[in-house]
């Protein structure tokens, strides 16, 4: 009989919002003690236009759908994000400005951007010198955090997911070009860009790592993400307190291999979390009845190169 160490609801319910209320339905006896009086959802704002590369509206309605159905239900809700367009116009553009008419508790919308208390954390840059990077102290210090992500590729990372989507969603802003180890957008160079990146990722999941982790590939994306209009309807939901294992899951179902992406390897070798699927327990929807094979990234045989021999080292920190 196979032994489990994490387990992952995935759901295929027909629409956003009852997917993600399923998938965490699956997973309720591990999620609910993990509710707290305070609630952070953190949705993906690539853009404050492009709802395919954004976290829709219904994403939070299912997160939030469950949070209404627990006994512990939180006292209140913060929707956090330090995306790349204006936070009143993404808000708005993208509908979020309803959800907090349409349930019984205080919904709070946070811009990251205009954080006061950062946490500063050491990084390594692409010629390995070090550098720090700074955390919101909001995010820090919410006794339940909630990754809501999308399926999507990367230009750097293979796959854009829960866990990605948590820290590079949250630090200062003009810090996160650093954790892809340079200093400006222009010096960007593959595959020493993924090797660095997938390690600061590593580093900064000891702070960040979401509580509850929610991927929705209702609709993902593919190709040269993680901007794009290259849409899949992939048609599932996966949730789980395992960030790992979740995003292992729809890695997996995005027809990539966990153990072969650079964050979700090392994670799992560090015991961070489960990404080896033969550990995982995917509840009601098998894997290989949804898979669907996403066109990745132009430059992903170039990403695939993150293996950093320097990596034992640079992770011991």
């Amino acid at each position: 009989m196979a032994t489990y160490r994490a387990r992952v609801g995935l759901a295929r319910e027909g629409d956003r919002r009852k997917n993600i209320y399923r998938a965490l339905d699956l997973v309720r006896d591990d999620v609910t003690p993990r509710i707290r009086e305070q609630v952070l959802l953190k949705p993906n704002f690539l853009s404050s236009t492009n709802q395919l590369a954004s976290s829709h509206a219904d994403a939070m309605r299912g997160a939030l759908d469950f949070l209404m159905s627990v006994p512990n239900r939180p006292d209140e809700v913060i929707i956090a994000e330090g995306g790349n367009g204006g936070a009143e116009e993404t808000w708005r553009n993208f509908g979020y400005y309803a959800l907090a008419d349409e349930y019984p508790i205080p919904i709070r919308l946070v811009d990251l951007h205009q954080e006061s208390n950062w946490v500063e954390t050491p990084i390594v840059l692409a010629d390995r010198s070090e550098t720090v990077v700074r955390m919101p102290r909001t995010v820090l210090d919410c006794p339940c955090t909630i990754s809501v992500a999308i399926a999507k590729t990367h230009d750097a990372c293979v796959v854009t997911l829960a866990l990605k989507n948590m820290i590079m969603g949250t630090i200062y802003k003009p810090d996160r070009i650093k954790m892809h180890g340079y200093r400006a957008h222009a010096e960007r160079q593959l595959p020493l860009e993924a090797q660095t990146l997938n390690i600061n990722l590593v580093r900064l999941a000891r702070f960040l790592t979401p509580d509850i982790a929610i991927v929705d590939g209702t609709r993902g994306l593919q190709g040269n993400g993680p901007g794009g209009e290259d849409g899949v309807d992939l048609g599932v939901a996966a949730a789980g307190i395992d960030v790992f294992a979740t995003d292992a899951v729809m890695a997996k179902a995005m027809g990539f291999e966990p153990l072969e992406i650079g964050l979700l390897h090392y994670g799992h070798e560090l015991g961070m979390g489960v990404a080896d699927l033969d550990e995982i327990a995917v509840l009601e929807t098998a894997i290989a009845d949804v898979r669907k094979a996403f066109k990745p990234h132009e430059t992903v045989d170039l990403q695939m190169q993150w293996r950093d021999p320097q990596a034992d080292a640079l992770l011991a920190v």
